[in-house]
């Protein structure tokens, strides 16, 4: 084979590899939906949803700088930090009041970032329309577990 067809060969598996990059890049952040709606039907298939206020209502923005519900198919080390708008964060620190496991694995959801403090489980497919006092409104992160 030819230098010049090698070379080609190269750039093309270069070309393809990055390729696969970006579209990696670009489906994990299409991983998180905010603002989902009312009622544990809005919760899509496969995704983790919460919503700030109990049986699965969306509440109103608070501060203009935490949403009324949010749904994610991935570990969320940081509830504060989920969307930068501006030169400001928004998340859903400290305001989940009800949550869905819409999937077929177990989730930990905790008190601090980074999985961190007091950790409430629930397993697949299961839905909490009201949290025990003990956790709700001070979930900071949640993971598969």
């Amino acid at each position: 084979m030819k230098l010049s067809q090698k070379m080609t060969r190269l750039g093309l598996c270069v070309a393809a590899a990055v390729g696969l990059v970006v579209t990696a890049a670009t489906s994990a952040s299409a991983t998180n939906v905010y603002n989902i709606g009312h009622g544990a039907g809005s919760c899509p298939s496969g995704y983790v949803c919460l919503w700030s206020e109990g049986n699965f209502i969306r509440g109103g923005f608070v501060n203009d700088s935490k949403f009324g519900s949010f749904a994610s198919d991935q570990n969320t080390g940081d509830m504060g930090k989920l969307q930068r708008v501006s030169s400001m964060d928004k998340g859903m620190q400290d305001v989940a009041s009800s949550v869905l496991n819409n999937t077929g694995s177990s989730i930990c959801f905790y008190e601090h970032n980074w999985y961190g403090g007091a950790e409430f489980r629930i397993g697949p497919w299961e839905q909490w329309p009201s949290l025990p006092s003990w956790i709700n409104d001070k979930i900071s992160s949640f993971k598969y577990c």
